[in-house]
């Protein structure tokens, strides 16, 4: 693909993903909007990425996680607790599943994309490390802190900022 068409293409595709994001979720969910708004800004100035071979380790850790952290908010009850915090209703378990279930298949989907060194793949790895790792990570200890105590997903969440700290260092990393 030519890289204005490339450039395009994923743009209109995070743009979709913004969308669907708040259609589904409403504006509680903003700060994965504005996570993916970094996320492409960054990906679209950015002409030459790590190789895959550097990548592919620490973004299956990252999808892991993420599974981990799912599994946590589920059972914790995080669909229910977190909207309100916002003033939002509470989303239903079973939008709430849908929608990380969904991220987890395009984060799946990318893995392929990064082994094969595509680029398109490096937008949703930003994405991954910005919003899934540091912004997510950050925000359930801020929710924590306001909580004086456990937040639903908090534990994982700890570990989503850690492991999307060191994919965003990997990504964005000046080779030499």
């Amino acid at each position: 693909m030519r890289p204005r068409t490339e450039r395009l293409t994923a743009g209109l595709a995070a743009a979709a993903a913004c969308a669907l994001t708040l259609a589904t979720m409403g504006w509680a969910a903003s700060l994965l909007v504005v996570a993916m708004g970094v996320s492409y800004a960054l990906w679209v100035g950015r002409g030459e990425w790590p190789p895959p071979a550097r990548m592919l380790p620490v973004y299956a850790a990252a999808v892991l996680v993420q599974c981990a952290h799912l599994a946590e908010e589920y059972r914790t009850g995080f669909h229910r607790a977190f909207p309100p915090v916002l003033g939002a209703e509470p989303w239903s378990g079973s939008r709430f599943l849908a929608f990380n279930l969904a991220w987890l298949a395009v984060f799946a989907a990318a893995g392929i994309g990064l082994a094969r060194g595509k680029r398109p793949a490096y937008l949703v790895a930003l994405f991954l490390a910005l919003g899934g790792g540091i912004g997510n990570g950050l925000g359930h200890l801020a929710l924590a802190a306001r909580a004086g105590g456990y937040f639903p997903g908090a534990y994982t969440g700890a570990l989503a900022l850690v492991v999307g700290g060191i994919l965003a260092f990997r990504l964005l990393r000046i080779p030499g």
